[in-house]
């Protein structure tokens, strides 16, 4: 996950970087929703592990049990980034599913 996320990160800086020098030239728009590749893939992949990670880690709390500030604070801080990570798989697995199959 620490992978595809930096990956993803140093995607976006480096290029948002790069296109405000003026040395990006792609053939797509740089970081848009309907034609980016790699910001697209990058962006589902990484919130498919999010969304894997934050899951196990509500669930872990459920099995072990609530009984602390601080568990029911890390449960709600794992639904938060279940709907955040969700919302960015609905907005971005569409997309990489038909990217992919066009490619492949």
């Amino acid at each position: 996950m620490h992978f595809f996320a930096s990956w993803f990160l140093l995607y976006a800086v480096i290029g948002s970087v790069a296109g405000f020098v003026g040395v990006l030239n792609l053939p797509y728009p740089f970081l848009s929703l309907e034609s980016d590749p790699l910001f697209v893939i990058g962006g589902a992949i990484t919130g498919w592990f999010t969304v894997q990670s934050a899951g196990s880690f509500v669930l872990y709390h459920f099995l072990v049990g609530v009984k602390h500030e601080r568990s029911q604070f890390a449960v709600l801080m794992g639904f938060i980034s279940l709907g955040f990570d969700g919302a960015l798989l609905r907005v971005t697995l569409p997309t990489a599913i038909q990217l992919l199959d066009k490619l492949l």
